[in-house]
């Protein structure tokens, strides 16, 4: 394209940088020329390097603060101290879901213990390969997460004193899947 040209198009549709989000990427709007009533156009700026194919076959996702207003669900366009207070709350959100993980670990060993103590008593067994097993497994995946160095009330959640469970308590259900096949059923 001519100079000329590029500089009435410029003119006749002019676009607008709106802001950018904390990748880089950046947002443009164009405003609607023919009709006052129509409206504008919103569209996104890859960052320089970016893939474009990494965002639409979903590996990394726009924040969403930014795709409501692409889409014109939300009037105006979200502040850098808005996205950032997004990104802290999904880094809490992901180290309690940690905290979480790591209790649950806790009380399923904790379970596997008192069954297997259970079982000792009537076979006369002390230990379960079944319990070490878990108990190697669950010291394997416990992993604080980065960034996050655990405090005083995080180690009282996460450490609780062990539960008696009542005698005639279930044996635990393992969430491992297990092997079926259907039963015949014989009609005559």
């Amino acid at each position: 394209m001519s100079f000329l040209r590029r500089l009435f198009d410029r003119l006749r549709r002019p676009t607008y940088l709106i802001g950018r989000d904390l990748e880089g990427n950046k947002y443009y709007e164009y405003p609607s020329v023919s009709d006052e009533m129509r409206r504008t156009k919103r569209v996104v700026k890859y960052r320089e390097g970016a893939d474009m194919l990494t965002y639409v076959a979903g590996k990394r996702r726009l924040p969403v603060q930014w795709t409501a207003w692409l889409t014109h669900t939300r009037l105006h366009p979200p502040a850098l101290e808005e996205l950032h207070a997004d990104l802290e709350r999904q880094r809490r959100v992901q180290y309690n879901a940690a905290l979480i993980e790591a209790r649950d670990r806790e009380e399923r060993v904790q379970q596997l213990r008192m069954a297997s103590a259970s079982q000792g008593v009537m076979d006369g067994a002390t230990n379960s390969p079944a319990l070490e097993a878990t108990k190697q497994e669950d010291a394997a995946s416990l992993v604080q997460p980065a960034g996050h160095p655990p405090s005083a009330s995080d180690v009282s959640v996460t450490k609780k004193a062990p539960q008696q469970a009542p005698p005639d308590y279930p044996a635990p259900v393992s969430d491992e899947p297990q092997e079926w096949s259907p039963r015949t059923v014989r009609r005559g």
